[in-house]
């Protein structure tokens, strides 16, 4: 059973709508939409736009946006890609003639379209019933008029300051050389005003207007993206990925992104019985930790755009591959997976309305301001989601013209008996899929609230300093000493990490049961769930 008290917050609870969101002003603002009568997709426009003022390092209208919607009126989830695609000039070939051994981290040639924008109008042409517009509003007020800047902003702002040498990021971001001070007034003038133009003119704006202008100028002599691939931009409505684990069907967003890794690991723990132990023992964190590892072996073999390449993802999903692939287990040691053969920084909110509509929502610039460039004049920070290709030649992710790269991005919906039980997202780049495990873990075979599953200790596999390995362990310091040291003893390279380490992600959920909705939101963050 959970522990009374374990929680920070309490869970946020309420019958006629809930946000929860990594920016107080942006669940507010998703609030007051749902209050007017909005939708869920509404109030989601609502939020991201607040959180692309408020949050401006973890996502922005430059980024990308995927989402997961539960439609109440036919019973079933949508999916929304909402993601964009290299430029026309992309290519290994061109990469060489440039003099480029690899693609650089962020800068110019790091930006692949930014559909986030066209991804908004899509999402409420389907599903809205306000105007762009009115729900641009308090995103808005925030920029033209400035906002509190919260202490993790002000310092990732900080921190960017040494990285990236654009000077429209410089100008907008830390005109004084270094952030404002937490707490200070921050005005985002620039942003603001694009915002009111796109309120009055649409997506185009980003395409082809004022603002797709000033993309494509500052791109032209080092990115790869040209006018004409801002203008064929589109969004797609497609079907999620699903797997059915312990009764319920959890739907992750689809290739491009990495929602297939975290149905990967729900299908190799369904044959454990994960309930019989102590949650965070040695015995529960060995056996996710590695089966997260064969799921991401996997990941990053055969994940990549689908329009351009062939993905066997129904038989990777299939659970007689999962025993396969389960049976490689050793419950006494670490080990290192190679991908099976099945044939042989980022901001995550969710959203529910009285009428019984969910969006799960991931949206993100990749990493922290993304690729570190600014529109000028447009105050838009552009993503660098065009780092995750590869230069592997007939890898799914090769990197080529006008192609969708690898996402890190997934949002998640479970639902038992064809009604939402569930909706989470996260940031968390590479290890959004483990997150989503862990998280969705604690809900479906501990019974954790949403609220105290997101708090529990997280653990992080990864290279986060120049001399880690790549399998480093990251375990929140919640988790007791001698259960990380007989971790160590089956040969994981355990980390230390902070009680609550922001790179184990800022995660938020709803939870639905019985008429009453139940919010979650990440000490890790800045984040709030409210409902009404």
């Amino acid at each position: 059973m959970p522990q009374i008290g374990y929680s920070h917050r309490q869970v946020a609870l309420g019958r006629d709508g809930m946000v929860a969101s990594a920016h107080p002003l942006a669940t507010l603002a998703g609030l007051d939409t749902l209050k007017a009568g909005g939708t869920a997709a509404d109030a989601a426009v609502a939020v991201n736009a607040v959180l692309a003022v408020t949050q401006p390092n973890m996502c922005g209208v430059g980024g990308d946006l995927f989402c997961l919607y539960w439609e109440a009126a036919t019973r079933r989830v949508h999916f929304l890609n909402g993601s964009g695609r290299s430029g026309s000039r992309a290519g290994l070939e061109e990469l060489r003639r440039r003099g480029l051994d690899r693609l650089p981290v962020i800068g110019p040639p790091t930006v692949s379209v930014p559909g986030c924008v066209r991804a908004w109008g899509m999402l409420l042409e389907r599903f809205g019933t306000r105007p762009l517009g009115a729900l641009l509003a308090p995103a808005i007020h925030y920029a033209r008029d400035g906002f509190p800047l919260s202490p993790l902003v002000s310092q990732a702002i900080d921190e960017y300051v040494a990285v990236t040498p654009d000077a429209e990021w410089h100008r907008v971001f830390a005109p004084r050389g270094r952030a404002a001070a937490p707490g200070a007034l921050f005005v985002q003038a620039d942003l603001g005003r694009t915002l009111a133009d796109l309120a009055v003119a649409g997506p185009d704006l980003f395409y082809t207007g004022r603002v797709g202008q000033a993309i494509a100028r500052r791109l032209e002599a080092e990115g790869f993206l040209t006018p004409e691939d801002l203008a064929a931009h589109t969004g797609e409505w497609g079907e999620p990925l699903a797997t059915t684990y312990r009764g319920v069907t959890v739907h992750e967003t689809p290739p491009p992104t990495q929602g297939l890794a975290a149905l990967l690991t729900l299908n190799l723990l369904e044959g454990v019985p994960l309930a019989t132990l102590p949650l965070h023992s040695v015995e529960h964190l060995h056996l996710l930790v590695e089966m997260t590892k064969l799921a991401y072996a996997d990941r990053d073999r055969w994940i990549g755009d689908p329009a351009h390449a062939r993905l066997p993802v129904a038989a990777l999903l299939g659970k007689p591959y999962a025993a396969r692939r389960g049976a490689q287990f050793d419950p006494d040691k670490a080990q290192v997976y190679a991908a099976g053969d099945p044939e042989g920084d980022t901001t995550g909110f969710v959203v529910a309305d009285g009428h019984g509509n969910v969006a799960s929502v991931i949206q993100s610039l990749f990493n922290g301001f993304g690729s570190g460039v600014v529109a000028p004049g447009a105050g838009v920070a552009l993503q660098n989601r065009g780092r995750h290709f590869t230069l592997e030649p007939g890898h799914p992710a090769v990197f080529a013209p006008r192609k969708r790269p690898f996402h890190t991005l997934i949002a998640a919906l479970a639902t038992r008996d064809d009604r939402p039980l569930l909706g989470f997202a996260t940031m968390g780049g590479n290890g959004q899929a483990m997150f989503h495990a862990q998280v969705l873990t604690n809900v479906l075979d501990y019974g954790l609230d949403i609220q105290e599953a997101i708090e529990r200790p997280r653990f992080l596999i990864g290279a986060f300093l120049p001399d880690d390995p790549a399998d480093a362990l990251y375990v929140e310091a919640r988790v007791a000493a001698d259960t990380l040291a007989a971790l160590q003893a089956k040969g994981h390279c355990v980390k230390p990490a902070p009680a609550f380490f922001t790179k184990v992600g800022h995660a938020h959920g709803i939870v639905l049961r019985d008429g009453t909705l139940m919010g979650g939101a990440d000490p890790r963050g800045d984040g709030v769930a409210l409902g009404f």
